[in-house]
């Protein structure tokens, strides 16, 4: 492979689906509860009140002012897709000083193309902030192990702060980052040299008093509908609908994919264990070896590694996957905090069946390699598809997919849906509906988080005068449930439609009551 030419075409797909028509779709629900709208004098109070850390809206609150308060989407989408795109490079040179640049290769390509970690980058939301501090304090952390450099640990110190100060998910890069160095720091204990051991434990003590700052105010100011949240979110009670990761993860990526990450993903597992039992107790696979000459090569791995950094990758995606499915009974989209190291032992799947293959012949590596641009080449479109490309916009309505038809999700499964094509006219909506004197009512097939960011006037569907129909919305709901709004529609025409090229999109009606 040209190196330089496969690196570019990484990038660039990257760039192109975080970043191609981000300011296309009107805020969603879950951006809304982004945006720093403090109601009262205390700022303070606000960030205390949120269920989670304070960088998303520190971020938003300084693009407040510079956006016309927030009206400019492209604007304030932008620091969370420039994160979004420097995980992509953080993440590929992380895999590279970890295993190999081959390894870093194979697993950049589905974490680029991930359905989930390309809606976090185009939206407003914190995710995309801790998957870059994350990842980053993970890269200057095996930098400090390799050089022995304090500032590298100070900066990993000061991002990995960062990570969790935007969500608790944070976390869960813990593995990867302290297991390389608790193994320095017992490596440097065992030979009389405390240095690594104070250089970590300053470190350490720095995260513990830079998170320290907003988290313990925040436990001592737990309010309840936090505390209920996060217990809802652990025992299912906040949703009477089914939970299910795997379903929310073919939403994200509809057609094939979610087969390749799992089977690619086993083979990972497999061999890394094979890696890490055979390095820590001589194992050998005598029985196997004979039928298979190459599976030396494959357990020797022919690169320079490190046990401890396979060790860490296995903990990296099984603590957040053993949790997040066993514990938490709706786990939603955090699942992508165990997607993320899956991505790398998928790379590390893929590198070594290109291994088998070149050790084979040279023409079944050739064809290897022509499947793997091709599937590439799917994964890129089928992201493009689900998220650049607006028209129709899924998931909201079907959408065709080269010979495939991208199906509406499933309204029994509860469903944790952003980053996709939405656009309703909300702006506009707003400006008509708000000038108007009609009314100081108002009703709405959408999500009243949507509603209630744009429209001024009081939801209320046995008073409204105006319902504002939307198109499919991402509610799921076709109409209003109320009778006397529906019958009137069924025989008066809309005041105002909004149209998407020559599809309407919503309509607003000034309902005229008996």
């Amino acid at each position: 492979m040209n190196r330089r030419l496969v690196l570019t075409s990484l990038f660039l797909g990257a760039f192109i689906l975080r970043f191609m028509f981000l300011g296309y779709s009107d805020y969603q629900g879950d951006e809304i509860k982004a945006l720093y709208y403090p109601k009262e004098a205390s700022s303070v109070q606000f960030f205390l009140d949120q269920r989670k850390g304070p960088a998303q809206f520190l971020v938003t609150g300084i693009l407040k002012f510079a956006s016309d308060d927030y009206h400019n989407r492209l604007l304030v989408r932008l620091p969370f897709a420039i994160a979004g795109f420097l995980a992509v490079v953080v993440f590929y040179y992380l895999v590279k000083e970890l295993f190999s640049e081959r390894v870093a290769i194979y697993a950049t390509l589905f974490f680029a193309t991930n359905g989930f970690l390309i809606a976090f980058s185009r939206l407003v939301q914190y995710q995309s902030l801790v998957i870059f501090f994350g990842l980053l304090a993970t890269y200057l952390s095996v930098r400090y192990v390799k050089s022995g450099k304090f500032h590298f640990l100070v900066l990993a110190g000061i991002s990995w702060s960062g990570a969790m100060l935007a969500h608790y998910d944070g976390i869960f890069f813990a593995p990867m980052l302290i297991t390389p160095l608790a193994v320095k720091v017992l490596s440097g204990l065992k030979a009389r040299n405390y240095l690594p051991a104070r250089q970590v434990g300053t470190a350490l003590l720095m995260v513990v008093l830079i998170t320290g700052i907003f988290y313990i105010p925040f436990v001592l100011n737990l309010s309840q509908s936090t505390a209920d949240y996060w217990t809802g979110r652990i025992t299912g009670e906040i949703s009477s609908k089914i939970s299910s990761s795997r379903h929310i993860f073919s939403v994200y990526q509809p057609i094939y994919v979610i087969h390749a990450y799992t089977l690619l993903g086993l083979v990972g597992i497999i061999l890394v264990m094979i890696v890490t039992v055979n390095k820590l107790v001589n194992f050998k696979l005598n029985g196997i070896i004979k039928l298979f000459p190459f599976i030396p090569d494959i357990i020797a791995f022919h690169i320079p590694f490190s046990v401890v950094d396979f060790a860490a990758l296995l903990l990296w995606f099984f603590i957040p996957f053993l949790f997040l499915e066993l514990i938490v009974s709706i786990p939603g989209t955090h699942i992508y905090s165990y997607i993320i190291p899956l991505t790398v032992l998928i790379g590390f799947a893929l590198f070594h069946i290109e291994f088998i293959a070149y050790k084979i012949n040279k023409y079944l590596h050739a064809l290897y390699m022509v499947l793997v641009l091709l599937f590439a080449l799917f994964l890129f479109l089928q992201s493009f598809y689900v998220f650049v490309d607006h028209i129709p916009e899924y998931p909201w309505s079907e959408k065709k997919f080269l010979v495939w038809t991208l199906p509406k999700p499933a309204q029994v499964f509860h469903l944790s849906l952003f980053g996709f094509p939405y656009y309703r006219h909300w702006d506009e909506v707003s400006e008509f509906v708000n000038t108007k004197s009609y009314s100081d009512y108002y009703t709405t097939n959408e999500r009243v988080t949507i509603s209630r960011y744009y429209i001024n006037l009081i939801k209320d569907g046995n008073k409204a005068g105006y319902f504002i129909h939307i198109i499919d919305p991402q509610s799921f709901i076709p109409t209003t449930e109320n009778a006397a709004i529906i019958d009137f529609v069924a025989v008066n025409d809309p005041v105002k439609t909004f149209y998407n090229r020559s599809k309407a999109v919503t309509k607003i009606y000034i309902v005229q009551r008996p």
